[in-house]
C-alpha cells in the first residue's frame, strides 16, 4: 500500500505539473483556444453508476469553476479509493495533439466521427471521440480501492485495463447524446 501512494502521487505532479507548464507556455503565446459547454451535463449519476456498476454521485467539476472537466465519483469514497469516470471537452488541437505521440493505441469504430485510444503511464486509458466540431476525451477509474491497492499481476494489470476500456466505450455514446 505504501509503495502504490507515493508512485501515484509523483505521477500526478509530474502529469499537473506538464499540464501547467503547457498551459503556461501557450497563454504567454496567446495560443489558449478553450473548448466551450459544460461536462457535468453530458452525464447523470444513474448512467454513471449504472456503466460502472457501483452508486456515483453527481458529476462535479474537476478544476472548480472550470466546466470542461467533470468527474463522477463512487459515493461514500474517499477521492484516492472511489471509482470514478471523468470527461473533458477538448478543442481541436487537444483532441489531435496524443495522436502524434507513443501513448496513442488506435483507433475505435462507431463512435461519432472518429475515436482513438492513448494510455498513458501512470494515468491508464482514455477513449478520445470527435463528433462535428465537438471533442471529448472519457477517462475512468474502475478499479476497486483505486490507487491504493497492492500491486497487481501482469494478468490483474490486464483485466483492469480491459474493465478501463469497457467503462469508456460504454460511457462515451451516452456523452455523445448530450453533445
Amino acid at each position: 500500500m505504501h509503495k502504490q501512494l507515493p508512485r501515484c502521487l509523483i505521477a500526478t505532479s509530474i502529469g499537473i505539473g506538464a499540464t501547467v507548464s503547457l498551459c503556461a507556455a501557450a497563454a504567454a503565446a496567446g495560443a489558449i483556444e478553450m473548448a466551450s459547454g459544460d461536462a457535468c451535463k453530458l452525464l447523470t449519476a444513474a448512467q454513471v453508476s449504472t456503466v460502472l456498476g457501483v452508486q456515483a454521485d453527481e458529476g462535479t467539476y474537476s478544476i472548480p469553476g472550470n466546466t470542461q472537466f467533470c468527474t463522477w465519483r463512487e459515493h461514500g469514497k474517499p477521492q484516492i479509493t472511489a471509482q470514478n469516470v471523468q470527461v473533458h471537452l477538448l478543442t481541436a488541437h487537444q483532441y489531435e495533439a496524443p495522436k502524434a505521440t507513443p501513448f496513442a493505441k488506435g483507433s475505435e469504430s462507431g463512435l461519432g466521427d472518429e475515436a482513438y485510444w492513448s494510455n498513458t503511464p501512470g494515468f491508464g486509458f482514455a477513449l478520445s471521440v470527435k463528433k462535428g466540431g465537438k471533442y471529448f476525451r472519457v477517462q475512468s477509474r474502475p478499479i476497486p480501492e483505486g490507487v491504493t491497492r497492492k500491486s497487481d499481476s501482469a494478468a490483474d494489470k490486464a483485466k483492469w485495463e480491459e474493465k478501463e476500456k469497457a467503462v469508456e466505450k460504454a460511457i462515451a455514446p451516452q456523452v455523445l447524446k448530450n453533445l
